[in-house]
């Protein structure tokens, strides 16, 4: 048993690589010319930054099944056919219209066709997270992105203000304004969840898939990450506003207000965490 999977082995990494890996070269060198605008776009805008780190995400979330991989032949399935010409139509079209979002989200498409089509379903099973992970990588198209965030700003600020009241903060609330009796605040875009939801959005995608947890609860923490990444920054911007009230001014130049994508990061993660240690806990009573 363990010498027929070792010769197994051996013959994917010796005899397969040369017909398999080619394919994969060339897709990758196709899409190569999106790079460098990728790049500056995630160095131009820090809420853009976990770009950098998707690409590495998405390959450990395929490395760390290579053993489920290994031990499954490849069968190439026809059914990777059309979902590959998808991808490069979308890819032509793009390129054609000059139009780089429709360009870039071809990319996931096009290699999880190569997947189907190169290994067939039994290993595209194992593939396909760090695959569509690679979406997180790209940008939205600014124009929306700025409609969005304008009404993520009111929410933030009518929701933040309902607690400030709730909270014996006298403030009034005109429309992204907060006027408090010593200072006025502004939920300004930067103070908005909707640039950051991507890199919060591929937080909670990451974290379900590495948890060793059942299919309904990495699908719960999944839909959860947005409604607690809006949660997370309303109790970021109540809570600055309460300490400008309460301690002073000089708590707006502080790092808990001025870096507010990673406090809004680190809140969103450690809700998660509770949510999912929460969720596991009734999981195992039920069980008992």
């Amino acid at each position: 048993m363990t010498t027929a999977t070792t010769a197994e082995r051996v013959q994917w990494s010796r005899a397969t690589w040369a017909w398999f890996l080619p394919p994969w070269i060339a897709a990758l060198a196709l899409y190569a010319p999106l790079v460098p605008g990728l790049v500056h776009e995630w160095s131009e805008f820090p809420s853009l930054s976990h770009g950098f780190a998707i690409p590495f995400i998405a390959a450990y979330l395929v490395w760390a099944r290579r053993d489920e991989i290994r031990a499954r032949a490849l069968a190439p399935s026809a059914w990777g056919f059309p979902v590959l010409m998808g991808g490069l139509f979308v890819f032509t079209v793009g390129m054609r219209a000059s139009e780089p979002f429709v360009a870039r989200v071809s990319l996931p498409v096009t290699l999880l066709g190569l997947s189907l089509l190169l290994a067939g379903f039994a290993i595209t099973r194992y593939t396909w997270p760090g695959i569509v992970y690679l979406f997180f990588m790209i940008p939205l198209p600014w124009g929306t992105v700025k409609q969005v965030t304008y009404r993520s700003r009111l929410f933030d600020a009518d929701a933040s203000a309902m607690f400030l009241k709730w909270m014996g903060i006298p403030v009034y609330h005109d429309g992204v304004m907060l006027h408090l009796p010593n200072v006025n605040l502004e939920v300004a875009d930067a103070c908005s969840s909707i640039p950051a939801i991507a890199a919060l959005l591929s937080l909670g995608v990451a974290y379900a898939v590495v948890a060793q947890r059942p299919t309904w609860l990495r699908m719960t923490l999944i839909l959860s990450t947005l409604p607690l990444a809006i949660g997370a920054n309303i109790i970021r911007i109540t809570s600055v506003a309460a300490l400008a009230y309460w301690v002073g001014l000089w708590t707006l130049h502080t790092s808990y207000h001025m870096f507010n994508g990673t406090v809004n990061f680190l809140f969103t993660f450690i809700f998660l965490m509770i949510l999912d240690a929460v969720l596991l806990g009734l999981t195992r009573r039920r069980r008992a």
